[in-house]
């Protein structure tokens, strides 16, 4: 590189804070200067002259240091992070007032305390993260979560007929819910892997999909199977319909479908197969209640609009089980009032809704899927556990993200707001590798506007 070139580039550098974007700007402005050097050689300058030429063509250094800095600053979503932690308060509300049960479901605040502390510090550090270096390790990710499956068959906790604890110290971790944080941004990966490449790359991504519900299905933690099953579908739909796979949309639907419906049987057998599961199902489709769906609705029956219930026929932790888990939702109005809950479940929509919305707005491909199907999986488990606690679904494991008591499951779906801020933190940072949009402009090659960067080449034959 030239030095004057290299000085020019050094100078503009000076005034953009954020050095991650640096490489990038450098290359996008070198380029430039390279085309408008070929242009003033075309019309019969020297090399030099050529050269001199473009880079005072190109404005001030200050001027445009400055407008990129403001450009590419690190952003934050400061509505998903608030309406997280808004959820997370009232759960921590919620295990304050569960931790004094003296009967029932009682919890240790301290250690809600500590866990609540890891999955903050778990958002943050995901938050500063470059999120594009996931991308290369996909593979690794995948395998790694098949490893921890398998060791959790072969070494795990067991308990109730499943396997789905490693113990390291006095903390037992679930797998499948850690597993399904690799999973999916493996996934994500193997979708940017494939991009552009046709229908028989979905039977690829759907094969390997296959492989992880499947081993999670083992241990057997169906809940998370099913959510996972949901985020890969929702991905690969998605993905055909922007044409991400380019090629015959119609084959590319056949594809899936097809491989869509081997996963949804396995899923199907594995509750047939399994007699307590069938016999929850059956009493859903059969508008029958067991006890936990009874006791749900005894004690959403009886809750006021304000306050706690007075009922002298015994005490919520003592008859209602699940509590602080999948029935969190009538915790919260049986303890507060059916103003709380529907303050949670309105806070929880707008927290789905901000969250695609934003998803939505990303310009990077990889990051748009990687937000996308981290909403995805956040959603579901939300909406499935509001569905249980009105008995509008088969009561199953899924705990309501941030409200419900679970140490593993609330430390990864932090990791998952993580990502969505990740994303959306670097989403205006100039790259190299994705298309820019240009636009003309009469008289100047590097102009401004809408605070974006706007560099027309055709400006310096005008």
């Amino acid at each position: 590189m030239d030095k004057k070139v290299k000085a020019f580039l050094d100078e503009v550098c000076i005034y953009i804070n954020c050095k991650a974007v640096h490489k990038d700007i450098r290359e996008e402005l070198f380029e430039h200067i390279n085309e408008l050097k070929k242009e003033n050689v075309n019309h019969g300058y020297d090399e030099k002259e050529a050269l001199d030429l473009a880079i005072c063509a190109m404005g001030s250094t200050e001027e445009i240091g400055v407008r990129l800095n403001r450009q590419h600053k690190p952003r934050m979503e400061w509505s998903i992070l608030l309406l997280t932690m808004a959820i997370a308060v009232i759960g921590a509300v919620v295990m304050y007032t569960s931790s004094q049960f003296t009967s029932g479901e009682t919890i240790n605040f301290s250690t809600y305390v500590l866990i609540a502390a890891i999955g903050v510090g778990t958002m943050v550090t995901f938050y500063y993260y470059d999120y594009t270096k996931l991308k290369n390790l996909s593979a690794a990710l995948y395998f790694s979560g098949i490893l921890l499956l398998v060791a959790t068959l072969l070494i795990g906790t067991s308990a109730n007929g499943a396997t789905r604890w490693i113990s390291i110290g006095p903390f037992s971790v679930v797998i499948p819910e850690v597993a399904s944080l690799l999973f999916l941004i493996a996934f994500v990966g193997f979708l940017e892997k494939y991009r552009g490449k046709g229908a028989i790359q979905i039977i690829k991504i759907l094969f390997t999909c296959m492989i992880s519900v499947f081993l999670i299905m083992l241990l057997p933690s169906l809940a998370t199977a099913f959510v996972l099953f949901i985020v890969y579908a929702a991905g690969i739909i998605m993905a055909v319909i922007r044409n991400h796979f380019g090629g015959n949309k119609k084959m590319q639907f056949i594809s899936l479908f097809a491989g869509g419906g081997v996963v949804a049987s396995l899923l199907l057998y594995r509750v047939i197969a399994n007699p307590y599961l069938l016999m929850r199902l059956n009493i859903f489709t059969e508008k029958s209640q067991g006890y936990q769906e009874r006791m749900a609705d005894h004690w959403l029956t009886l809750s006021n609009w304000f306050g706690k219930i007075s009922y002298s026929g015994g005490s919520l932790n003592g008859t209602m089980p699940n509590i602080t888990g999948e029935y969190i939702l009538v915790n919260v109005i049986a303890t507060f009032g059916w103003v709380a809950g529907v303050a949670l479940i309105i806070l929880i929509g707008a927290f789905i809704i901000r969250s695609f919305l934003t998803a939505r707005q990303i310009k990077n491909n990889y990051g748009f899927y990687l937000s996308f199907s981290a909403c995805m999986i956040l959603s579901a488990q939300f909406l499935i556990n509001i569905l249980i606690n009105f008995n509008l679904f088969p009561l199953t494991a899924v705990n309501m993200p941030f409200v419900s008591y679970g140490g593993t499951g609330y430390i990864v779906n932090m990791a998952f707001v993580g990502i969505i801020l990740s994303v959306w933190r670097r989403d205006n940072l100039i790259s190299h590798s994705d298309s820019v949009r240009l636009s003309n402009s009469k008289k100047e090659i590097i102009s401004y506007s809408n605070g974006k960067l706007i560099i027309d080449l055709q400006a310096w034959r005008k």
